[in-house]
This record gives C-alpha cells, structure tokens and sequence, in this order.
C-alpha cells in the first residue's frame, strides 16, 4: 500500500483528488487542508509521494517543501504540485524548490494516476 499524502486548503480539491486515487486499490491518500498541518503529519510519518497544492493560506506550497527538504527522512520523498497558477517562472520556481514536477488544475484522472504512477512504481 503506497501513502500519498494530501495537501490542500480546498475540501473540494482534496476530495475530488481522493476519489481520483482511490480507483487505485494499492494508493492510500492521506488529505490534510493546509501547509501546517501537513508538516504536524510528516513529523511522525513518511509518505511514499507528496501532493502538494501551491496557493495556500497560511503556508504556501513553496515554504513547506522547504520545510520538508530540510528533514533528511523525507529528503527522497518526491513531491508533485497540484496548482491552477500559470505563469511564466512557475517551472524554474518548482524545479528550483526541488519538486520532482506539477500538475496544473484542473486536471483528469488519467493525468494525476499516470504522474503518480512514475513516482510509485
């Protein structure tokens, strides 16, 4: 069973997201709704794959990757964003925070299971 953990502060996205893994029976997601949160989680766990929404409140998803980089047991953890933000420096900004890539909203199932599915296999 593959842990992914989830993070987003949109309940929808979060929910649609798990319902997408799901389908997989070997994928288990873990949601939690912010950057904060999400590092409360790492501290105790280590997940097989990070999805990692960009755009949030109180932690965006740049601050937390650095976060989770800077503790050597996730060092190898790949993250993947999740983001609706389009612009021009986005692929330096990510490549240069140290994720393994993006996936911009919205997306299909077949996108997220086969981005995921690199990373897992």
């Amino acid at each position: 069973m593959k842990k992914i953990l989830v993070v987003d502060d949109n309940v929808v996205n979060l929910k649609f997201v798990d319902k997408m893994l799901k389908i997989n029976e070997d994928y288990k997601p873990v949601l939690v709704p912010s950057g904060s949160k999400a590092l409360q989680f790492l501290s105790k766990n280590v997940p097989d794959l990070i999805l990692l929404d960009i755009l949030m409140p109180d932690m965006d998803g740049f601050e937390v990757l650095e976060k989770i980089r800077e503790l050597p047991e996730l060092a190898k953890v790949p993250v993947l964003f999740l983001t609706a933000e389009e612009d021009a420096g986005l692929q330096q900004r990510i490549d240069q925070a140290g994720a393994q890539g993006v996936l911009l909203k919205p997306f299909k199932q077949a996108e997220l299971l086969g981005l995921v599915g690199q990373y897992l296999a």
